[in-house]
């Protein structure tokens, strides 16, 4: 296969990624919707189709790779360090302009995932700290004493040993 047609197959796959890195942004929105209210088993489910759409994108990954590896045996360059505009001076145009516009958007879409990502993550801290407050709440009615060691975190202890969740000292 010529060098043109590699790059025409790793832009087809580039597309695929777009649409599942669209998809995963999708439902990072409907994550946070979830998680603002409270809806688990929601929650689950959206983490489950998240799974499925990582494991095509891992798919997508390994052929990715695998092409990128047969471009460097090509043209001689690492396949590690080909990066798209490398890729893209490659090539001549129109396939040149197509390349760096797909390379674009998953650039794009990146930030966007992680800035979900983050915001979600900012949610989940606070639900365990809500979740913690309620379990003090409920320690308190009946009728366990305020423990200053209570507390969710890597510092939290209990008679020496050092865990994540210290409630009550049983768990």
């Amino acid at each position: 296969m010529e060098l043109d047609g590699c790059i025409r197959e790793l832009l087809d796959i580039m597309k695929r990624e777009v649409q599942s890195f669209n998809s995963i942004s999708e439902l990072l929105i409907l994550e946070k919707k979830t998680l603002i209210e409270f809806n688990t088993r929601e929650l689950a489910e959206i983490l489950e189709r998240q799974e499925d759409v990582f494991s095509s994108i891992a798919c997508l990954e390994k052929s990715r790779i695998t092409l990128l590896v047969k471009i460097g045996n090509m043209t001689g360059d690492n396949p590690e360090s080909l990066s798209v505009s490398r890729l893209a001076t490659m090539v001549e145009n129109p396939l040149r302009k197509k390349i760096i516009e797909v390379g674009h958007i998953l650039d794009t879409i990146h930030d966007d995932i992680r800035n979900k990502k983050a915001s979600n993550s900012m949610l989940i801290k606070q639900g365990i700290m809500m979740v913690e407050s309620d379990i003090r709440v409920i320690l308190g009615a009946i009728g366990y004493p305020a423990a200053p060691n209570v507390g969710y975190g890597s510092n939290a202890q209990q008679n020496g040993l050092s865990g994540s969740v210290c409630i009550d000292g049983r768990m």
